[in-house]
């Protein structure tokens, strides 16, 4: 079953909806007047209150009138403040101080069934990057489909199947895998990497169905980086604990290196990184690595290197050379193990090198 299915998120409880039918659950305080709205002792007043609790302040024009306002009655409450026009058949429910998840709810809403938050806008949604590109947002429509609300950047793939819509905090959108797909003809080889590998993190990355998609794709920029990831065997980055430890996996990907070994005891401590063959051990450093700390670190590298460990420690700033660190790591481990050091084995399947005592990830 695809992972993307199963995003796992701490703050959201997970529920299933039948095709075409919003996902509800609560999601933010009600304000004042969504509150003295659900006192009313109108049944739609306060089923009203009630979506808009769980829909992030916001609801579609065919939502109040299914809980039973009629035009009049919600052109009177749009004029009284209780509803704030959105987008054409979107309102805001009290206000208009919208958190982002009720901005990109509302951009859903209004591009109709079948619509899903994509592209930038979903990778924040699902946590694969930290930052909105340029606050834009951007949703998938059926192909076929001629909504294009002002302010939305549309898009209308040829084949947006159901397998590729998920939800998350109740709001449609693209899965991990399609977003990957979407977003590789628009972001840098680094980023669209960078993307990859957080989505291998989180483990919600569906391999054989974004091979499908790549199987049906052509013409597109980028598509050869995402067909070069998807062909490397996944990197082992859930057993890393920092960021900066993620960084050294994706340099050891994209330069052809052996994969070492990750958050491995040796003798009393924990190495980020270590070559068992070549007794080599590479450590991550973050910015709390001074003082009192840098003193345990250089007594645990003297330590390490009086049983015949070579240490190299990187730091943040160091390891935005990539092809810098990449090319003393390849140096260091030939000086220690000679040829081997530089077999690039057969990318198609897994391989474990028993003379290095690595598992080799499928370079070319």
């Amino acid at each position: 079953m695809s992972r993307d299915t199963h995003v796992t998120d701490p703050l959201e409880a997970r529920a299933t909806s039948a095709p075409g039918r919003l996902i509800l659950w609560p999601m933010e305080p009600l304000t004042p007047i969504q509150s003295r709205i659900r006192a009313q002792p109108s049944t739609a007043a306060g089923e009203i209150a009630e979506i808009a609790h769980r829909q992030h302040g916001v609801v579609a024009h065919r939502q109040l009138v299914a809980a039973g306002l009629n035009p009049s009655t919600i052109s009177r409450w749009a004029r009284a403040g209780h509803l704030h026009r959105l987008h054409r058949g979107v309102y805001a429910v009290g206000h208009t101080d919208l958190s982002r998840h009720g901005r990109w709810l509302a951009a859903v809403l209004a591009c109709g069934d079948g619509a899903a938050l994509s592209h930038g806008a979903s990778a924040r949604l699902q946590a694969l990057e930290s930052t909105s590109r340029l606050g834009a947002i951007h949703v998938s429509l059926p192909y076929g489909s001629r909504r294009s609300p002002p302010g939305i950047i549309v898009h209308r793939p040829r084949h947006l199947e159901a397998v590729d819509v998920t939800s998350r905090f109740a709001i449609p959108t693209t899965t991990p895998t399609r977003t990957l797909f979407d977003l590789a003809s628009n972001v840098s080889p680094r980023e669209l990497r960078s993307l990859f590998e957080r989505s291998e993190y989180l483990e919600v990355l569906d391999r054989p169905r974004l091979r499908a998609l790549l199987a049906d794709a052509t013409g597109r920029s980028g598509l050869g980086t995402l067909r070069d990831l998807l062909g490397f065997r996944p990197l082992p980055l859930a057993e890393t604990r920092s960021r900066l430890e993620r960084i050294v996996l994706g340099i050891c990907r994209t330069h052809g290196l052996p994969v070492p070994l990750v958050n491995v005891p040796l003798l009393g401590y924990v190495a980020d990184f270590l070559w068992p063959a070549a007794n080599f051990v590479v450590e991550a450093d973050g910015g709390h690595h001074r003082g009192a700390q840098r003193d345990r670190d250089n007594a645990r590298d003297v330590l390490h290197g009086r049983a015949g460990y070579l240490v190299r420690r990187y730091s943040g700033e160091a390891l935005e050379d990539e092809g810098a660190v990449a090319a003393e790591i390849l140096e260091i481990l030939r000086e220690r193990l000679g040829d081997a050091a530089t077999q690039r084995p057969d990318r198609t399947r897994p391989i474990h090198d028993a003379k290095c005592g690595w598992q080799a990830a499928n370079f070319r």
